[in-house]
């Protein structure tokens, strides 16, 4: 008679869906922090397989923000090939210091001590940025300075109060405000409250961001479209193998689905020999 350990089908089942868990898991997108004033963090779905859209937030990441935040875990000749750049029109367009190498990290160029004095806070790296905070609030983050008087750089943001960071980005966006709206004042059935006429009863409520008409050099759709790309090069960045560990994932997935069906199918012919 045929002798089976039915130890290892119950290691088997318990392991399998935590494998499962743990590449679905991988696959979705970080969860970012709570979005302070601003409420819920806008949702924000990257796509490392748009190869254009990685280029453009390289671009934009390389021309307005590199001046002060490092990418110090990155090298410029790895973002070049994983970015399908050549690396002389790379080194040529978004290298802007003749003495650095393909090989070299993306070290930033500002002195920390310098920054730290301009600014109040070394301004930091980026290279985890998404992982730490979470992409959601990082789009979040870049789309939420408002103007503020009481502020060194005259801006204030919704999602980072007090930030020491200027609005760099301002000459693209507009100068966006704080303005007060009327809302509709919803009951406890969740439904919209009305008077006697069947009209909807508002209240004014504050708080809500706007770039007067007009303002900026790109439209709220073109700027948002800006700060998807900046951020979808800021998720690449922080796992450059992200995209290929996901597609390796699903093969590892399948294979487990597949692995399980034949061990039980084994299992049920080892069964039959027991009855």
């Amino acid at each position: 008679m045929k002798t089976f350990n039915p130890l290892s089908l119950k290691l088997l089942k318990t392991l399998t869906p935590l494998v499962l868990v743990f590449f679905v898991g991988s696959i979705s997108a970080a969860e970012g922090g709570p979005c302070k004033d601003y409420g819920d963090c806008d949702e924000f779905k990257y796509s490392l397989n748009d190869t254009e859209s990685l280029q453009r937030g390289a671009a934009v990441f390389l021309n307005y923000c590199y001046g002060c935040h490092s990418l110090q875990y990155s090298r410029w000749g790895r973002v070049a090939k994983d970015l399908n750049i050549p690396e002389e029109l790379f080194a040529e367009n978004l290298i802007f210091d003749s003495s650095i190498k393909m090989g070299d990290l993306m070290k930033g160029s500002m002195s920390k001590d310098a920054s730290a004095e301009w600014f109040g806070v070394a301004p930091p790296d980026l290279t985890l940025v998404t992982r730490s905070k979470g992409d959601d609030w990082v789009y979040t983050y870049l789309r939420a300075y408002y103007e503020d008087s009481s502020k060194q750089y005259g801006v204030n943001n919704l999602v980072y109060p007090g930030t020491a960071m200027p609005n760099v980005l301002i000459e693209l966006q507009g100068n966006q405000k704080l303005v007060c709206k009327n809302t509709p004042v919803i009951g406890k059935n969740g439904g919209e409250k009305r008077d006697d006429s069947g009209n909807t009863i508002t209240k004014e409520k504050c708080g809500y961001l706007k770039v007067a008409e007009g303002e900026g050099s790109l439209s709220k759709a073109e700027f948002d479209g800006l700060i998807y790309d900046l951020t979808n090069f800021l998720v690449y960045v922080g796992e450059p193998a992200k995209a290929e560990r996901e597609r390796i994932g699903w093969y590892v997935i399948f294979f487990f689905i597949i692995f399980t069906t034949l061990a039980s199918l084994l299992y049920r012919e080892y069964q039959k020999d027991y009855h």
